[in-house]
């Protein structure tokens, strides 16, 4: 992990320290430079839960990936920094089922109480959640709550529209190398929300722009834009120029 590397591609310019205020500025700092994107996968680019190929993708060639590429990254440099990092597997409730198991990865990182952090569910959660506090948190613009029943934990979001559960998962701490089936799984089966065609997203403070089935959408201080992308040298455009993004 070449850390200098990684936090000039997220665009920290914090300490280093492995305190709660470094947490939070190096999770929004992610969260706003970092797009969510499935790219690889329509393109026949193999994706891997191995920290060396991230890093190669996300920091030294300017790309974003999905959850496992960007939680795994942000785990890497936390862990570096001397951040003591649970790897967790969860499951995603997408239209009212449950995605297949650890299909989802996001970090308990502990300091003096443990911290939800989660920087690769498409670009929504934008700062660390306490696991302990059963209120309505605040997260960038939306609200979030964590609740648990015995082993099982659960995150909502309680912005309106949303669905009733994000995801659930246990506290059990998972290796890297844990993931690759269903890595495998996620950029291969038919079943998959991610074999389904392309998809960017990149949050920012007043909002988020979305690049998906050859439309652009923008969401910027509650108004909402909406338009076709007419050709494929238009969408490489708005890769470069609002995502960051320069597909060999």
């Amino acid at each position: 992990m070449d850390l200098q590397a990684y936090v000039r591609r997220i665009g920290y310019e914090g300490g280093m320290a492995p305190t709660l205020e470094t947490l939070r500025g190096m999770h929004r700092a992610h969260f706003f430079h970092v797009p969510f994107e499935n790219l690889d996968i329509g393109r026949g680019v193999r994706i891997e839960v191995d920290e060396a190929v991230i890093f190669d993708k996300v920091v030294r060639a300017g790309r974003g990936g999905f959850c496992l590429e960007l939680t795994a990254l942000f785990a890497s440099a936390l862990r570096a920094l001397g951040f003591r990092v649970d790897v967790i597997g969860a499951r995603v409730m997408s239209e009212g089922r449950l995605g297949a198991p650890m299909s989802h990865m996001m970090l308990i990182v502990h300091l003096d109480e443990p911290w939800i952090a989660d920087v690769g569910f498409g670009g929504r959660v934008a700062e660390p959640l306490r696991l302990a506090d059963r209120g309505e948190q605040r997260a960038g613009p939306r609200g979030y709550i964590v609740t648990n029943d015995g082993d099982h934990w659960f995150v909502t979001c309680t912005e309106p529209g949303s669905p009733p559960m994000m995801y659930l998962f246990t506290m059990q701490p998972r290796e890297f190398g844990e993931f690759r089936p269903v890595c495998d799984w996620l950029q291969t089966s038919a079943e998959s929300r991610f074999t389904q065609g392309d998809i960017v997203s990149l949050a920012t403070p007043s909002g988020r722009a979305t690049l998906a089935n050859k439309r652009l959408i923008v969401f910027e201080d509650g108004n909402r834009e909406e338009r076709v992308v007419e050709s494929e040298d238009e969408e490489h455009r708005i890769l470069r120029d609002r995502f960051g993004i320069t597909l060999s």
